[in-house]
C-alpha cells in the first residue's frame, strides 16, 4: 500500500509541474514566447517523461496486471488533448498585432514578373501572423486539390462581428517548400445575402456562394461594367463556375469610391469586391504569373452546377482530367476567424 501510494505521490508531483511549465510557457508575450520555449522545453519534457515512468508503474503494477488484461490506455483512460482543424495554430489573431515572416523570405513568393510592376508587399507591414490562414486552407481543402494550385486566395464572408478575417481577403503563394506565403490580405465586400431589385426593377439574389472555385481564363477584363447592375467592375476576373447549366456572373473585381467606403462588410451583389488599386495589383498578378494547366472540376447533370466542393473529373483510367486555367484557387467561406476560447479541449 505504501508503495502504491508513493508512486501516487510522484506522478501527481510531476504532473503539476509539467502543467505548471506549460501554464508559464503559454503565459509568455508572443514576441518571447520562442526564446522561451527553448529553455523551458528540456525542462517540461523531463517532467513529462518522469510523469509517464511514474504512471506507467502504478497502471502496470502486478496487482494492475492481475486485475484485468485490457491495454494500459484503456485501463488508465489518461486525457489527452484534441486541437480540431479549424482552430489550429490558434488561439487569436489580431490585426495588426503579431510578427509576420521578414521581407526577404515574403518577396521569395512572388514571381519575378510581379515584382517588375513595382507592386509591394501589403502584408509586411500589417505584422499578420499567417499560420492560422495556412492552416484553416489545409484543413478545408483536399489534398488532392490544393496540389494542383500555387495561389490561393482566401476570403471570409463572414459578417464584422464575427472575427478579425471577416470581410477580408489572404492571397497565399505556395513556395518551394510546400508552404504558403502571405503576400497580401485586403479589406473587401462580399454579397448582402438578400434579395435587391436591380436598375430594370428585376428582384435578384445577391449571396456569395461558399466553396473552392477556379477562375475562368477567358474572362477576365481590365475595364468591365455590370450590365444587370449597371455598375463598374474594374479589372474584373469571373469564376468558372456553372450554374444551373450556364457560366455564372460571380467574379472579384475592384469598386468605385462609393464603393470603397463600404470595404469590410457585405455590402455587394455577390461578387466578391476590392478596392480598385487592390483589385488591379491581383489582376496582373494572376495574369501574368499563373497560367497553367488546373483539374476539372465535377458538374452535377441533374442541376447542370460545378461542384464547390472539390469533386473531380477522372478519365476511364482514373486520372485527373486537366484543362487549361488560372493555378489559382479561391476558397469561400462564412467565418470569422480563431476563436478568443483556448483550443485544446480535455477529454
Amino acid at each position: 500500500m505504501a508503495s502504491w501510494l508513493k508512486r501516487l505521490s510522484v506522478a501527481f508531483v510531476v504532473a503539476g509541474a509539467a502543467g505548471g511549465s506549460f501554464v508559464a510557457l503559454h503565459g509568455k508575450d508572443a514576441t518571447r514566447l520562442g526564446a522561451d520555449a527553448a529553455k523551458i522545453r528540456p525542462a517540461f519534457n523531463e517532467f513529462v517523461d518522469q510523469g509517464q515512468i511514474a504512471l506507467r508503474e502504478l497502471v502496470d503494477s502486478p496487482e494492475n496486471r492481475r486485475a484485468s488484461a485490457q491495454p494500459v490506455t484503456q485501463r488508465a483512460r489518461l486525457p489527452f488533448i484534441v486541437i480540431e482543424p479549424r482552430d489550429f495554430a490558434a488561439p487569436m489573431i489580431r490585426l495588426p498585432s503579431l510578427q509576420t515572416k521578414p521581407t526577404a523570405q515574403l518577396a521569395q513568393a512572388i514571381p519575378p514578373s510581379q515584382q517588375a510592376h513595382g507592386l509591394r508587399l501589403s502584408a509586411v507591414n500589417s505584422q499578420l501572423d499567417l499560420n492560422p490562414v495556412e492552416a484553416r486552407l489545409r484543413a478545408r481543402v483536399p489534398a488532392e486539390v490544393i496540389q494542383y494550385f500555387d495561389l490561393f486566395l482566401y476570403v471570409s464572408k463572414a459578417t464584422p462581428d464575427r472575427g478579425e478575417w471577416a470581410q477580408r481577403m489572404f492571397v497565399l503563394a505556395k513556395q518551394q517548400n510546400q508552404t504558403y506565403g502571405l503576400i497580401h490580405h485586403w479589406k473587401v465586400s462580399t454579397g448582402r445575402e438578400e434579395p435587391m431589385p436591380s436598375p430594370s426593377g428585376k428582384m435578384l439574389g445577391t449571396e456569395t456562394p461558399p466553396g473552392m472555385f477556379k477562375l475562368d481564363r477567358g474572362r477576365s477584363y481590365a475595364d468591365y461594367t455590370s450590365r444587370q447592375w449597371q455598375s463598374p467592375m474594374p479589372f474584373v476576373m469571373f469564376f468558372d463556375w456553372r450554374i444551373d447549366g450556364r457560366p455564372s456572373g460571380l467574379a472579384i473585381h475592384g469598386t468605385d469610391a462609393e464603393g470603397e467606403k463600404e470595404l469590410g462588410t457585405r455590402a455587394s451583389h455577390g461578387c466578391i469586391r476590392l478596392s480598385a488599386d487592390n483589385a488591379r495589383t491581383l489582376f496582373y498578378l494572376i495574369r501574368d504569373n499563373y497560367r497553367g494547366k488546373v483539374p476539372v472540376f465535377q458538374i452535377n447533370q441533374e442541376t447542370g452546377t460545378m461542384s464547390t466542393t472539390g469533386a473531380l473529373v477522372r478519365d476511364e483510367n482514373g486520372r485527373v482530367k486537366m484543362t487549361n486555367g488560372y493555378k489559382v484557387l479561391v476558397f469561400i467561406e462564412d467565418y470569422g476567424g480563431p476563436s478568443a476560447d483556448t483550443v485544446a479541449a480535455l477529454y
